[in-house]
């Protein structure tokens, strides 16, 4: 499968869903995210918000559940025109206010670092990121929307950065044209299990 069959197959797949099933499958990722992975060992983890209209993973609960029991410090993106992101900290006070895409992001960038700074302050930390995507095959290949922002972003990565996709469906076998410049992810979660590359 290409990378524009998968976007089209799964975009289609994930339009689909019921809200029921969506609620029901970000709540068996969030188990298992906090149940196979030592997400205590993670003193930043980086969170994206979904697009509701989209059906994409309810990470809320991803991120309620690291404010109730995680000393983790929680950051969260902002998109640029230019196809960059700041990365913001986030709080029970952060105001949020939808993107044209649909996307809840900080109002207040005051404290808001550029991707490369964002890695440079961290380099001792243990980083998690959560990636959103639209589909993923089993070596780690990632099809997101297309504008790359993530790809970007994640460009600055070390290696005490792990990059975890969360994805509500399974994914295909290969994606025949994924670029070598593309940036893999470390390991995936589903509903039905951890997939790790």
């Amino acid at each position: 499968m290409t990378k524009s069959e998968a976007r089209k197959h799964y975009r289609e797949l994930r339009k689909a869903l019921t809200q029921e099933e969506v609620l029901t499958k970000s709540k068996a990722i969030l188990s298992l995210l906090f149940s196979r992975i030592p997400v205590h060992s993670y003193s930043i983890v980086h969170v994206f918000l979904p697009i509701e209209k989209n059906n994409e993973p309810d990470t809320h609960f991803i991120i309620e559940t690291l404010q109730r029991d995680f000393p983790s410090e929680i950051y969260i993106s902002k998109s640029l025109e230019n196809g960059e992101m700041l990365h913001t900290p986030y709080s029970t006070a952060t105001i949020l206010k939808k993107n044209k895409w649909g996307i809840e992001e900080p109002t207040d960038l005051s404290q808001a670092l550029t991707s490369e700074v964002f890695f440079e302050n961290f380099a001792t930390e243990d980083i998690l990121v959560l990636i959103p995507l639209l589909a993923f095959d089993k070596q780690g290949n990632r099809v997101g929307y297309g504008k790359g922002y993530y790809d970007r972003f994640l460009s600055h990565s070390g290696r005490n950065c792990t990059k975890m996709g969360i994805s509500l469906l399974e994914p295909v076998g290969l994606i025949s044209d994924a670029d070598p410049h593309d940036i893999k992810m470390d390991c995936c979660i589903t509903p039905e299990r951890i997939w790790k590359f």
